[in-house]
């Protein structure tokens, strides 16, 4: 199964409803919702989008089918970005 991690050269904080991620060398920022911010802090640590839905159903109240399509869209979307990439 794959593994995904966090972009190391992202950083962020809340700024009241949001989580707002700076990227450090280029500068680029972009806003994270609370779904995708708790995505970003389950992957702390390498994990699959089986482990980053579970963290999500802790905290949210997740249909598992629906979730895994979410997790799978969400994290193709932060690929994209630059925000996290496939654990090697």
């Amino acid at each position: 199964m794959t593994k995904w991690q966090r972009s190391e050269d992202w950083v962020g904080t809340q700024v009241e409803d949001q989580y707002v991620m700076i990227h450090l060398e280029s500068g680029r920022y972009v806003a994270l919702n609370e779904s995708a911010w708790e995505a970003w802090e389950a992957l702390e640590e390498p994990r699959t989008a089986e482990a980053v839905l579970e963290a999500l159903q802790r905290r949210f109240d997740v249909d598992a089918e629906a979730g895994a399509r979410s997790v799978d869209t969400l994290l193709e979307r932060m690929q994209s970005m630059e925000l996290v990439q496939k654990a090697a």
